[in-house]
Parts: C-alpha cells; structure tokens; sequence
C-alpha cells in the first residue's frame, strides 16, 4: 500500500471519529488453550499464534516465547505507527526499522520469594529511520507516533486488569 493511499485512509478514519462519537471503539477478544507440554494456540478471529517456552523451562521451543511476542508486537506497532504519521504528513518515501530490547531476571518468574518483578524490569528501543525530508519533521512524526502507539501505551501506561475463573472437574 503506498504512502497516499495510508494518508487518505488516515485522513478518512481522523474525521468519522470526529464526526460520530463513539465510533471505533471495540473489545477485541482472542482464546488460548494450552496444548501438550507448554505450548499454547491462541486463536483470534482468523488468526492464530502459537507459543511456546524453551526447553530449559520445560518447553519444547518449538514456536516464540510471549516475550518475543511482545517484543514483536512493540516493534511493529511502532514502526506501523511512524508510517502512518509520515504518511499523513506527507513526508514522502519513509523506511523505519525498530530495534526492542527488554531486560528481565528468571528468578523473578520462578520463585515466589525473590523481590525481582516476573516481567521485564527495563524495555528499549531503538529508531532508525531512512527519509529525506527535514529532521525537524522526522522528529515530529517520531513523537506523534510514539505518543499514539496503542503497544507503547500498553506497556507504559498502568491499565486496569481484571480474572475471573471457572474451575471444573476433569471430564464435567
């Protein structure tokens, strides 16, 4: 999809949220069950994504950790982002590569008593953009997208979770 048709999709979705309060607003809902060993199948919608731990935890590795998934979500929804606000401001032909690192501690994950949070402790990343337009304008497309990212909010924004469960015996 070129970069005109991105803006004028952009521009088009920007004006019906304006005009229509209310439109755009979703709950999105995926399944996952749990397989033979650790491996899980989420499904959602047409789409399904397998997971998987490593062997050294019990895995078997045979498809990416929720780590690499998040990792990936992340990167991607930052990289559709800056396409999407360079697209909309017009800067031309725009190639963006986006590095995640994310540091975390296994006994945090592992062991109850360890003071280490279970998830990462630090999450990095790094821009590299290929444009020519002016870097002011680069910036500005950087900032926009950083501060609409709905992945870079999600992991930098504290958000209300909530479980519910049903347990039933095997076989009822």
């Amino acid at each position: 999809m070129g970069m005109t048709t991105i803006a004028d999709n952009i521009r088009r979705l920007e004006e019906a949220v304006v005009r229509r309060p209310g439109f755009g607003r979703a709950t999105c809902r995926s399944r996952t069950t749990l397989g033979d060993g650790l491996k899980c199948i989420s499904v959602e919608d047409d789409w399904t994504v397998d997971t998987d731990l490593p062997a050294a935890l019990g895995g078997s590795s045979s498809a990416p950790t929720p780590g690499v998934l998040l990792r990936a979500a992340l990167g991607a929804c930052m990289a559709m982002s800056y396409r999407l606000r360079a697209a909309r401001a017009g800067l031309g032909p725009f190639t963006v590569t986006v590095d995640v690192e994310a540091d975390s501690q296994l006994a945090g994950m592992l062991l109850a008593t360890s003071a280490a949070p279970p998830g990462f402790t630090g999450i990095r990343y790094h821009v590299e953009v290929e444009c020519d337009a002016p870097h002011d304008d680069i910036r500005r497309v950087l900032d926009e997208g950083d501060r609409l990212s709905p992945m870079l909010d999600a992991i930098g924004r504290a958000t209300t979770v909530t479980r519910s469960a049903t347990i039933r015996p095997v076989g009822g």
